[in-house]
């Protein structure tokens, strides 16, 4: 593992078109949707609900480029489903064309990259971003022959496949479930719970988009939420700021939609999974209502936000690119293979959530 962790530090990028898409930090909130639909806790003994959504989840063999002996071993059909588990969120700029129609971009970048970690009791669920810009080494696959780039590149490259193996490369790890989401449904997800509210710890002023976050309390529209989370400028630690901004609002859907009265209500429970469903497609082997049952007990506690470790930001070529920490990852790997994170946690500590920038 340390070998291979050593090597994100070292070879030279290459040159690559620098692609800051303002829009890409929406799609880590679509990914909190769905920690929804796992953490639903109250509603997970409707069966009937259960039944009806999990048959409506859009599958798809986004897998089919991993070779058998990379693949994460899963539960056959009707067995239970038992931790620890891994599965792999990723945001794509444009699954749904978008923008080739808009900006004449083809191809997708995983623009937001999540990992879960749910453990072996299924009692606690572990989020970790990983930096879209994150300089690392990426397998040969698809149109790729092999080497280091940004690991958002890896989904244009080979498809989600190639992405899920880049991640298993890079902690030494399996991952056994993984899904692709859409940035459209933030708005729709946000307005389906009513708003969220967000505590913004110090004044920011984005000049990009002229708008001013006061410190103190803020009730969040889809709109502002929107707005809220592309704010780059203004930030301290800019990207880095923005994703713990992405996991506060993640937190704050959770919140709300397990403790504002969604579940109880089925106009506003429809409107957000109806807006999950819309927005996700997972492999053809996620056994997605056993997933939820075995996740019936989770709640807002139970989720950990943090972000992998990284080591500074390098540019070479024109093109910038975030220099992951070998020691970091390693330690990350560790932590997931054992599923373990006191010793990973206390070196390395969680984000909180409940407070943004």
């Amino acid at each position: 593992m340390a070998s291979r962790a050593s090597r994100q530090d070292d070879d030279r990028p290459r040159k690559t078109k620098k692609s800051k898409s303002p829009r890409w930090a929406r799609l880590c909130l679509i990914i909190g949707i769905v920690v929804v639909v796992l953490a639903g806790g109250g509603w997970v003994a409707a069966n009937q609900v259960i039944n009806h959504y999990a048959d409506e989840v859009h599958k798809s063999d986004i897998l089919g480029g991993v070779p058998q002996n990379e693949r994460a071993s899963v539960p056959p059909s009707g067995a239970p489903v038992t931790g620890p588990l891994n599965i792999l969120m990723l945001g794509s700029d444009n699954a749904d064309g978008s923008r080739a129609k808009t900006q004449g971009v083809d191809g997708q970048r995983s623009d937001s990259i999540i990992l879960f970690h749910i453990d072996k009791s299924f009692q606690h669920v572990y989020a970790f971003s990983i930096e879209r810009d994150s300089y690392v080494r990426i397998p040969a696959g698809g149109s790729w022959q092999g080497g280091k780039d940004k690991i958002n590149a890896a989904l244009q490259y080979g498809g989600p496949s190639l992405t899920l193996r880049t991640v298993q490369d890079l902690l030494g790890i399996k991952i056994n479930y993984a899904a692709v989401v859409s940035f459209s449904a933030l708005i729709k997800a946000v307005d389906a719970v009513g708003g969220v509210d967000v505590n913004v710890d110090k004044t920011t002023y984005d000049n990009q988009f002229k708008r001013t976050w006061t410190k103190g309390i803020h009730h969040l529209t889809g709109m502002d939420a929107e707005y809220y989370v592309r704010q780059r400028h203004g930030l301290a630690a800019g990207d880095y700021d923005r994703m713990k901004r992405q996991q506060q609002v993640i937190r704050a859907l959770v919140a709300k939609a397990t403790t504002g009265g969604v579940l109880s209500n089925p106009y506003k429970l429809n409107a957000l999974l109806e807006t999950v469903i819309g927005s996700v497609t997972v492999e053809t082997t996620t056994p997605v209502k056993d997933l939820v049952f075995a996740s019936r007990s989770l709640g807002l506690g139970a989720v950990t936000f943090s972000t992998m470790p990284m080591n500074g930001t390098i540019q070479m070529g024109g093109t910038d690119y975030e220099r992951v920490s070998s020691t970091g990852v390693e330690a990350l790997g560790k932590a997931i293979n054992s599923d373990d994170f006191t010793a990973y946690l206390k070196k390395y500590p969680p984000n909180d959530a409940s407070h943004g920038l």
